[in-house]
């Protein structure tokens, strides 16, 4: 659904469209969306419009961020370590 509204705002019904899951567990992802502040709703009339939020994904990104840092180093390290293993094999 996530990836659905990188598209632009959509409707619960279109949402829901492409997933074999009741209409009554996509209104409760949402609801774990909405409370995560990771999309918005908005009424109008009777349909609900959702739209990405980017306040709910920041979290995330610093996460990420302090973890990729991690990898990076340990990453880099490991591949030194296998080109001199690599090299010691010849």
């Amino acid at each position: 659904m996530l990836d659905r509204l990188l598209d632009g705002p959509a409707t619960v019904s279109q949402l829901g469209a492409n997933h074999a899951i009741s209409p009554g567990a996509i209104s409760q992802h949402l609801r774990v969306l909405e409370q995560a502040a990771m999309i918005r709703r908005t009424l109008n009339g009777r349909q609900h419009h959702i739209e990405l939020d980017e306040r709910g994904f920041q979290p995330v990104l610093t996460w990420a961020e302090k973890y990729g840092a991690f990898w990076g180093a340990n990453l880099e390290s490991l591949g030194e370590f296998l080109m001199h293993e690599k090299s010691d094999e010849r």
